[in-house]
């Protein structure tokens, strides 16, 4: 008979685990009781597992890349029986949200302040807008990569259950959408930072570096030589659309509920100033801040540039002004979000004498549109 005895700590974050999957579901208990495939879940991911067969299917790249994590979801499901599937695969994508806010509050991040990183797992977990995504394994790739962008800008691993988490989460995220790609600038700078140069850096290369530079090659061939085309209509745009769109889905949407918050749409002039103020105040501190925040920031603006180049929210009218329906592509905003949310925290840090009690005074006047 053997004992497993766990440590105070083990237990301690096993109880933050659950407590976290129990908010997050509470949020939307139907999730969890009356789970469903969401969009590409059933007609792509279940049905080709199913029919197709697991291994075949999870080598096989689906719409020009890569998309293991929602094929390895429904193969896991399928393993208890065709009615769980969609249960079990839903318990994945809560489970790797939780994992994630217990990785931005462990010690690998204490180069940041715990109220500070407190204050954003509460925002990770009641933003708003997140319809589309919440919760289901089709875009669950959105919040992975930004969990891999955590990764590059904490702390070193020490350990090997470290070094395994990394990888892991790595290999996960690479191979389950073209967001690797985006994030090939922020290990750069990274690597360039620590390392003193490019030369330093090539020489230093480490199996975390050999394995991510693999991921983006494999995801990059896929969509070069993949033969996929996305659908080609117009996209309506114009440098006015752009300010309207940063200022109403970008930075309001952060904050509030877009249904409450259309009047925004018609504020031009304010938009364009909001945008050349946003752009000015990035730029700034991009020259001025460390590595981290140019690893940070470079992130976000590619993935929301790539986003609107090449948007999906009709397959035959104009692309951006549907941006303007409050709930039309709210996945390509998951990622701006929270870096608008975390520039936010930044802001205030370096602005105010008592930053805790500003960020304490935001989150109670943002609370009537989270609860919503």
């Amino acid at each position: 008979m053997y004992k497993v005895i766990f440590s105070r700590r083990t237990l301690l974050w096993i109880l933050l685990f659950s407590l976290i999957f129990i908010a997050i579901t509470a949020r939307r208990p139907d999730i969890i009781l009356h789970a469903q495939p969401w969009a590409e879940d059933g007609r792509a991911f279940f049905q080709g597992v199913y029919n197709r067969g697991f291994i075949s299917y999870l080598i096989t790249p689906q719409d020009g890349y890569y998309q293991t994590l929602p094929k390895l979801a429904f193969g896991i499901g399928l393993l208890f029986g065709v009615s769980k599937a969609a249960l079990v695969a839903t318990i994945i994508a809560i489970s790797l949200r939780c994992a994630f806010i217990m990785f931005v509050l462990s010690q690998r991040f204490n180069f940041i302040k715990l109220q500070y990183r407190i204050v954003f797992c509460i925002y990770f977990i009641l933003m708003p807008n997140a319809i589309e995504g919440y919760v289901n394994i089709t875009n669950a790739h959105f919040y992975l990569s930004f969990y891999l962008l955590t990764i590059i800008l904490a702390r070193p691993p020490t350990s090997l259950p470290d070094k395994t988490h990394d990888l892991s989460i790595l290999i996960l995220s690479g191979l389950s959408g073209p967001f690797i790609i985006f994030l090939a600038p922020s290990l750069f700078i990274k690597r360039y930072s620590e390392h003193g140069g490019i030369m330093n850096a090539i020489k230093k290369i480490n199996s975390f570096d050999v394995i991510f530079t693999c991921c983006v090659l494999i995801q990059a061939s896929c969509i070069i030589f993949g033969g996929v085309d996305r659908p080609h209509t117009p996209l309506g745009a114009s440098l006015g659309l752009l300010a309207d769109i940063i200022s109403y889905k970008v930075l309001f949407g952060t904050f509030f509920d877009l249904n409450s918050v259309q009047w925004v749409i018609d504020t031009k002039i304010a938009n364009k100033t909001i945008f050349v103020s946003l752009v000015a105040t990035l730029c700034y501190f991009t020259i001025k801040s460390g590595w981290r925040f140019k690893a940070f920031i470079v992130f976000p603006v590619i993935a929301l540039a790539l986003a609107l180049a090449k948007p999906i929210i009709t397959l035959t009218g104009v692309q951006w002004p549907l941006f303007f329906i409050p709930i039309a592509g709210g996945r390509y905003f998951f990622i701006t979000g929270m870096a608008v949310f975390c520039f936010t925290i930044f802001l205030i840090d370096q602005n105010f004498k008592k930053p805790t009690i500003a960020i304490i005074i935001m989150m109670v006047l943002l609370a009537p549109g989270f609860y919503h």
